[in-house]
């Protein structure tokens, strides 16, 4: 019985688990269902993109179901294909196989993409090949190049998914049965939290020194995860490699041309890139899409940065997906799987989620009680952000008050009493016991 996960990122680039299913057959209808049962568990929000093998069935159910979703097929997936299609020709490792990777991974634009593409057809005589002609009339699914103003976190394969099955091996196995699956599935799955768990407390309390004497770096370092700021660390080890020149002024714009050193496989090649630089907005856009497509500033927009002697970049180069700094709104959601969620700020939240869904059933037909909640939201929301909000808070908690609902009872959230153990009986997890040990 096939075991279909959906897997994303986390804020640390962990995989992590959104869904899965278990289909009897992989066709079109049992791949509708599952997307059609997934998409319903997310509230009715699909993906913004979605990552697979070349199935035919997948791609048709995915259409159906998330037709706004930009899909594309795993590039290794592909690659990996080439010697079995192409070896038996007789130039394949004699230039066939480089050409095909020069024009996947060198082109700019999607014209210098089917110009290199044609090209290489005519020169090793593949005009009439029906797999390459295939790939081609499905490019826009696969190539870089037609990809790159989509945002993927870092994502090009579908190794992360077969990965998840790895993860999955240690815990469930062919004679599994449904109700074991279950259980093992939830001690799964509380691994991972606990992994994650680990990485925002490594994050919060160990600081990865800067390589560079840029402020910028020292502007990641503050607020990006460690696993990030080591991303964004290989970018700025990189600008040694780059050199970058003005070609072009046009009002505020300015364009520039980088050269770029790459290693790969004991080789170097050199790259030009192109970067538009906006004076007026301090932006920078560079033709190699790494930010637009893993959220993390490229080398060559930096050395830009670098040539302009700017020092502090714009908040729209920080992504919130990346930050440490950030409350994960699902880590207040309570599961299962995960013993950490049982505490104070959890129960707090699901507490004023029920009654505030409670009290926007009861008001919502009505604008004026709508909107005079919304201001008053607001109001609390501004005490909040100065100084003046813990006394609030704290002259509010003095005099509890206990509000009649149709006969039952609400107390304050420090009168509620949770349904676990109590709290000196309550598992404290390793992570938990650490932090208190950091702060005595």
């Amino acid at each position: 019985m096939p075991f279909a996960p959906f897997v994303g990122v986390n804020h640390h680039g962990q995989s992590i688990l959104f869904g899965a299913g278990l289909l009897s057959s992989e066709d079109t209808h049992s791949f509708v269902w599952l997307f059609r049962m997934w998409l319903d568990c997310m509230k009715g929000r699909a993906p913004k993109s979605i990552i697979t093998d070349q199935d035919r069935a997948m791609k048709n159910a995915i259409a159906t179901v998330f037709p706004e979703t930009r899909h594309r097929y795993c590039l290794w997936h592909i690659m990996h294909k080439l010697p079995e299609k192409l070896e038996s020709h007789a130039k394949f490792n004699l230039g066939l196989k480089t050409d095909i990777q020069s024009a996947l991974y060198d082109s700019q634009t999607t014209t210098e993409f089917e110009e290199s593409w044609g090209g290489l057809l005519m020169k090793y005589d593949l005009i009439g090949n029906n797999w390459l002609q295939t790939l081609y009339e499905e490019r826009s699914f696969w190539v870089p190049v037609f990809l790159k103003s989509v945002f993927w976190a870092g994502m090009s394969t579908t190794q992360r998914s077969k990965s998840m099955n790895a993860f999955f091996d240690g815990y469930v196995h062919a004679g599994t049965t449904l109700k074991e699956f279950v259980a093992q599935f939830d001690n799964a799955l509380r691994k991972k939290v606990e992994v994650e768990t680990t990485a925002d407390f490594n994050s919060t309390n160990q600081t990865i020194p800067c390589i560079s004497p840029f402020n910028i770096e020292k502007q990641f370092q503050k607020v990006y995860t460690n696993a990030k700021f080591k991303e964004v660390q290989r970018e700025f080890m990189g600008l040694m490699g780059c050199n970058c020149w003005l070609v072009s002024t046009q009002g505020c714009i300015l364009t520039f041309d980088v050269l770029d050193e790459i290693s790969f496989d004991e080789q170097t090649k050199r790259v030009h890139y192109s970067v538009y630089y906006n004076e007026d907005e301090c932006e920078v856009k560079c033709t190699c899409g790494l930010f637009e497509m893993r959220g993390i500033i490229c080398r060559h927009a930096l050395r830009v940065c670098q040539l302009k002697n700017i020092n502090v970049l714009p908040k729209v180069y920080f992504l919130d997906r990346w930050r440490k700094d950030l409350k994960r709104h699902y880590t207040l959601i309570r599961s299962s799987y995960d013993d950490v969620r049982g505490r104070l700020d959890t129960r707090n939240y699901e507490l004023m989620i029920q009654r505030c869904s409670k009290l926007a059933a009861k008001i919502s037909s009505n604008n004026d009680k709508v909107h005079a909640f919304l201001h008053y939201v607001d109001d609390f929301d501004k005490s909040c952000e100065g100084s003046t909000c813990q006394s609030t808070i704290q002259s509010k908690m003095a005099n509890p008050k206990v509000v009649l609902d149709k006969g039952k009872k609400i107390l304050s959230p420090n009168v509620v009493r949770g349904k676990r153990r109590p709290p000196n009986m309550r598992k404290v997890p390793l992570v938990e016991k650490l932090a208190t040990k950091r702060k005595k």
